[in-house]
This record gives C-alpha cells, sequence and structure tokens, in this order.
C-alpha cells in the first residue's frame, strides 16, 4: 500500500507500508489502500480548516485498478465486497455526497507505484 498527497502541485505527505492482510484479488487490496489513502486526506482537510483554509473543491483521488474505481461509485454493495465492508462505506458515501472524487490513472503514470515497486529505467528518469 502506498499514497502520495499533493497539496496545489508540493507533495505534502506520503505512506508506503505493507498490507497486514493477504487480499485475495488486486481490487481488494488497491480498495484498502484507497480506504487509507481517504482517511489521510480527510485528516489533512480538517487540520487546514482548523488553519481557517477551506478547500473549494474536493480532492481527487488517482488508483490505477479500475474495478476499484467502479466499486467506490457504485451504490450497490456487492457480496464479494463483504471482507470490505467498513472501507467500502467509507469511501463510497464520500463518492456519493461529492465529498470525494476517485479516478483512474493508467498504471504507467502512477506515481504511488515508486513507492512499493522497482521501476523500469526509463520510468525511473522520468519521476
Amino acid at each position: 500500500m502506498a499514497y502520495l498527497v499533493y497539496y496545489e502541485g508540493n507533495l505534502i505527505s506520503w505512506k508506503s507500508k505493507k498490507q497486514r492482510s493477504v487480499a485475495r484479488s488486486s481490487t481488494k487490496a488497491e480498495y484498502r489502500a484507497l480506504a487509507h489513502a481517504t482517511a489521510e486526506l480527510l485528516w489533512i482537510q480538517n487540520l487546514l480548516s482548523e488553519l481557517h483554509h477551506l478547500i473549494s473543491s474536493p480532492p481527487i483521488i488517482y488508483c490505477d485498478n479500475l474495478s476499484a474505481v467502479k466499486f467506490s461509485g457504485n451504490p450497490i454493495h456487492h457480496s464479494r465486497m463483504k471482507h470490505l465492508a467498513l472501507d467500502y462505506q467509507f469511501v463510497r458515501e464520500l463518492v456519493q455526497s461529492f465529498a470525494l472524487r476517485v479516478l483512474h490513472i493508467p498504471k504507467a503514470h502512477q506515481l504511488a507505484d515508486s513507492l512499493t515497486k522497482p521501476l523500469p529505467i526509463t520510468q525511473f528518469q522520468r519521476l
């Protein structure tokens, strides 16, 4: 699990750690990471509001797993996601209330992968 948090184009927070549990699919693993990144974003939003700096538009999370992106906005609870019920509800409610946007990004442009995976030399040089 890894995420990078940018604010006004500047990297302000990042995290990379091994997930505690084994996921049976990449969608479940990505959705767990999505929930952790969402919690970090909410914490940063609360901190900024305490500093009297309100964010005018909802934060965007970029995820390279298309299934996780689709699950985040889907109002129907799937039995395949029952192991992630809390994470699923947490993220989905924010997306449904327009307090958060989850968008797909191609794997080649996913910057958080640089914290968890070895990079080919061309991608390393690009970053």
